[in-house]
């Protein structure tokens, strides 16, 4: 098992959100595309003198592996600032594909062509023909 991963929030999710269920227990496994949490924010439609609207999202998960533990809880208020300083989850991959040769994992031989490896940023690798 490789080191814990830290998880922060996308920087495109409309702050601020509120924390409504965690939906992933620790110590359970997840696959990528497991929700793992949902939020609700406060939607101001662009017509002039509307009222803001209550909305509800979801985040994903974009690894495989295992909850840890969360570092927030149901009913926390997440700013944008708080979600770039401070992980959501700590989780623990089987393998963090850090040697990539022609497409695949260099350490567990995982396709990597269309695996999206997320941290702190979040990219997508593409088969190199050697």
């Amino acid at each position: 098992m490789s080191s814990p991963t830290e998880l922060h929030l996308p920087q495109h999710l409309p702050y601020p959100v509120k924390v409504i269920s965690l939906d992933v227990k620790p110590s359970s496994p997840v696959q990528r595309g497991t929700r793992l949490l949902s939020y609700s924010f406060e939607y101001q439609p662009p017509i002039p003198g509307s009222r803001p609207e209550l909305r509800f999202g979801t985040w994903d998960c974009s690894l495989e592996g295992t909850i840890d533990t969360w570092k927030v809880r149901v009913g926390d208020e997440i700013t944008l600032q708080r979600a770039r300083a401070k992980p959501v989850v700590i989780m623990s991959e089987p393998c963090k594909h850090g040697v990539q040769v022609g497409g695949l994992c260099g350490l567990c031989g995982k396709d990597m062509t269309t695996y999206v490896i997320s941290g702190n940023l979040e990219r997508a690798f593409t088969l190199v023909q050697l």
